[in-house]
């Protein structure tokens, strides 16, 4: 009885995916009078025979009634397409659509529910996103796809064979290729990603977006690409110190939900030292945004690419220069000296400070209240190492724009280190 009910579930999951891909071919139809050669009917169908072909190879212990079928719906969509192309509305799309159906429905036969289903959402995707998808693709050049080509090489060719050990003088065995190199993919993947939403959406949206994503990932790595960027396009630096100061302010919220999620009790303490900093800074990039919508109403479009290597590599060195100084100065000042080893640790990474903080407050060496401080006054020190790297790298404009904000959020979190916390 379980066995049977297993492959009812199988089947209904396979009918369901045909259904919700079918229903979605059916809707790009213009017309009511227009002959639907394959539609949520065909496509239910298609699945289910999938899964019913799948059942059969299970129950014989061979492949061929699957295969087979698979062969005889692809010489059925041949002949479909040689006989009458007009009738197939879809073209190629929906034929392919179709075998992709087909296939999922046999993945639900044998087992595969969680990945026909996650297979299925991304089919669907691709479908209902047809006109976005063929808008970005013709806005991509040839220089954007071989800098593309560039950036795999050196994250997934160049990455997996660096080694992971940790070199340095005893007891700071701190700089590990590998991780330096992450970082290095980090500030480009940043980089890309930033610049196809702003390609796609817009550099104001798309600037907001970006900042937002790397105040969740990195804070500090996009500061530097951002920076960069500014140098290359300084008719955008105004957007760009816009989606900087968004990537601080959400750095705020991201440690506090870390904080809060690991060590529940200091939720209460870091709020204020967490939580209001960010509030000047997310109103300073509204008032940037604003200003740039009204000085460039007309968005600019020649963004150029973002891939260049050398500038990462520099910034790779940067990091890890910033990184062994840091946990010199945390060995040697030691907890005797949180505050100032919190301060110069944070310069480099407020999550390694935030984590060592967190582990020796539950581990009873430290307490709740110097605890809270020591982790605000890292996120101070990283907002200023942030606002000082962009000063240096970003063109004249952004550092005329970058100050105030570094200003704002000194000016608020200063009397909250000293007289809230």
């Amino acid at each position: 009885m379980g066995m049977e009910l297993s492959t009812f579930y199988r089947l209904a999951c396979a009918l369901a995916i045909g259904l919700i891909i079918g229903l979605q071919r059916e809707n790009t139809y213009p017309t009511e009078e227009e002959i639907r050669s394959a539609g949520i009917r065909t496509f239910s169908i298609t699945s289910v025979l999938g899964a019913l072909a799948a059942l059969m190879s299970i129950q014989m212990g061979s492949a061929a009634p699957f295969v087979g079928m698979l062969i005889v719906l692809g010489l059925v969509l041949a002949a479909m397409h040689i006989s009458s192309s007009s009738r197939f509305q879809g073209g190629i799309t929906t034929s392919v659509s179709m075998i992709a159906v087909f296939m999922l429905g046999g993945l639900c036969q044998y087992g595969k529910i969680l990945e026909s289903v996650a297979v299925a959402v991304g089919v669907l995707g691709l479908l209902a996103l047809k006109d976005p998808l063929h808008s970005f693709a013709h806005q991509v050049s040839k220089e954007d796809i071989l800098a593309t080509l560039k950036f795999a090489l050196i994250s997934a060719v160049i990455l997996p064979i660096l080694p992971e050990k940790a070199y340095g003088p005893p007891g700071l065995e701190v700089l590990s290729p590998y991780k330096i190199w992450i970082f290095v993919c980090l500030i480009s993947g940043i980089s890309f990603i930033g610049y196809f939403l702003i390609k796609w959406i817009g550099p104001g949206k798309g600037i907001g977006l970006t900042g937002f994503l790397g105040g969740l990932a990195s804070s500090l790595a996009l500061t530097l690409n951002l920076s960069q960027r500014s140098k290359q396009n300084p008719e955008f630096s105004s957007s760009l110190t816009t989606g900087i100061v968004i990537a601080w302010s959400v750095m705020y919220l991201r440690i506090y939900l870390i904080c809060i999620l690991l060590l529940p009790s200091i939720a209460g303490k870091l709020a204020v030292a967490l939580l209001v900093p960010p509030i000047p800074g997310l109103l300073y990039a509204y008032y940037l945004y604003r200003r740039n919508r009204r000085l460039h109403p007309v968005q600019m479009t020649n963004f150029t690419n973002p891939f260049e290597l050398l500038p990462s590599i520099k910034f790779g060195f940067i990091f890890a220069a910033v990184l062994f100084l840091a946990n010199a100065a945390q060995k040697y000042f030691g907890s005797d000296a949180l505050f100032i080893s919190s301060f110069i640790t944070g310069l480099a990474s407020m999550d390694a400070i935030t984590l060592s903080v967190l582990d020796m407050t539950k581990q009873g060496s430290v307490v709740l209240g110097p605890a809270a401080k020591a982790i605000a006054v890292a996120g101070l020190a990283n907002t200023l190492c942030k606002g000082v790297l962009a000063c240096i790298f970003g063109d004249r404009e952004m550092r005329r724009l970058i100050i105030p904000a570094v200003g704002i959020i000194s000016v608020v979190s200063l009397p909250i280190i000293f007289w809230a916390l």
